[in-house]
């Protein structure tokens, strides 16, 4: 099922604000989603951090900056979805490999169950799918606020 505007403003949603067009929060941003994973499997935390950082370089790089960063598990079976909201009205595209880039978007794509785009009136919303099937703990209660 896509992710909106709506549905990643529901209960069960981390949400970071990362406002801002200075990409030197991107650690930051990195840490409080590594530390909200914790219980993943160090295959399934690894991706989704990969991911992470490839959303919210996008939205750095394309987009005027990221607004939030919003992160979801649910369990049967355990999923992870990660989504970058931005003020940018652009379509995230695969794009032919070449010397200035061009990989990440690939890479999300091969490691993903499924990602996309919702826009709504103040940008868009690029969010991540993708399976946790070892992690440690059922996603609801170690993901707890």
């Amino acid at each position: 099922m896509p992710v909106n505007w709506t549905t990643a403003d529901q209960p069960g949603w981390q949400t970071l604000d990362v406002a801002g067009t200075d990409p030197s929060g991107l650690a930051d941003a990195r840490m409080w989603a590594e530390s909200r994973m914790h219980t993943l499997g160090d295959p399934h935390r690894l991706d989704a951090l990969l991911i992470v950082g490839e959303l919210l370089d996008n939205a750095y790089l394309h987009a005027g900056g990221p607004i939030e960063l919003r992160l979801r598990c649910t369990g049967g079976p355990c999923e992870v979805t990660l989504a970058v909201a931005d003020i940018g009205t652009g379509e995230p595209r695969l794009r032919v490999p070449g010397r200035d880039g061009g990989r990440g978007l690939r890479v999300v794509d091969q490691l993903c169950l499924a990602w996309g785009v919702s826009h709504h009136d103040d940008g868009k919303l690029v969010w991540a799918r993708l399976r946790c099937v070892d992690s440690e703990e059922p996603c609801p209660r170690a993901w707890a606020n």
